[in-house]
């Protein structure tokens, strides 16, 4: 069965089942340190949707991945792209009208960037109310966190940017293009702090300041890369897929409820 949205013809899209679950990445481009490719974050949020769609190819339909996200912070490190927050949110919420008017029921924001959180948050909010369809977003480390510590190697603040994880993953699936030999560790985690945690997969933190990058990392890494592995990279990534496709099946499941206007 065609998963990938862009191969289908106009009269596949009209006859699909609508209520396949629509999984759109939306991405960044931007420095991981001197290890790793400005692609990083769309390599692996489409190795992730690509992973569910080969795991349960009759509920869902990939698109095209939306590579450039909210990261002006990034931007004193060449060969950064940023959108503004105000122009992301209408981009995503413009595509997933485009698929609410052709019939489509169910859409998965699928994060794979950091500073995008809040920003599909707020797409798949306005989606909902814009259409009435169901739209959820979701980071897809949030999903698998516990499974992340449980493999990993590095410390907290191991996995932030550039660091453990992300390295790990893009080494098992491109090994030619992660240089570890130029990786160095910065794990910037503070553990007498009870509100900031710069670690993804052990809570993030309870409140956020997001500096300027070049301020708190002198090559645009956060995290320890040094310890990744192609081992841990591919349990990563599994992990990620089946949290992923379990979201997915949810979805499905998911009830289509009418308002009540009580006016």
């Amino acid at each position: 069965m065609q998963t990938d949205y862009g191969k289908l013809s106009w009269q596949e899209v009209r006859d699909t089942d609508k209520d396949r679950v629509v999984i759109l990445n939306v991405s960044a481009t931007e420095d991981h340190g001197p290890h790793m490719p400005l692609d990083t974050d769309t390599v692996l949020g489409m190795a992730v949707a690509n992973g569910v769609a080969e795991a349960i190819p009759d509920q869902v339909l990939v698109m095209p991945p939306i590579a450039y996200g909210f990261n002006e912070h990034h931007k004193d490190f060449p060969g950064v792209i940023w959108i503004q927050p105000e122009t992301l949110i209408a981009f995503v919420t413009d595509v997933t009208k485009s698929l609410a008017h052709h019939g489509f029921r169910r859409i998965l924001l699928l994060n794979s960037h950091g500073s995008n959180h809040p920003i599909l948050d707020l797409s798949a909010r306005k989606t909902v109310i814009e259409t009435g369809i169901i739209c959820v977003s979701a980071s897809y480390w949030n999903l698998c966190s516990d499974r992340i510590n449980e493999i990993r190697a590095s410390e907290t603040g191991g996995i932030a940017h550039a660091g453990e994880f992300e390295a790990a993953i893009y080494k098992y699936l491109h090994p030619d293009l992660v240089h570890l030999d130029k990786a160095i560790c910065q794990n910037l985690h503070d553990p007498d702090s009870r509100f900031f945690n710069l670690d993804l997969a052990r809570g993030g933190g309870k409140a956020m300041l997001m500096r300027w990058w070049s301020c708190v990392s002198e090559d645009g890494t956060m995290g320890d890369p040094v310890v990744a592995t192609k081992e841990n990279g591919k349990a990563f990534l599994e992990a990620a897929i089946k949290e992923t496709a379990d979201l997915v099946t949810e979805i499905r499941k998911l009830p289509l409820l009418d308002r009540k206007d009580h006016h």
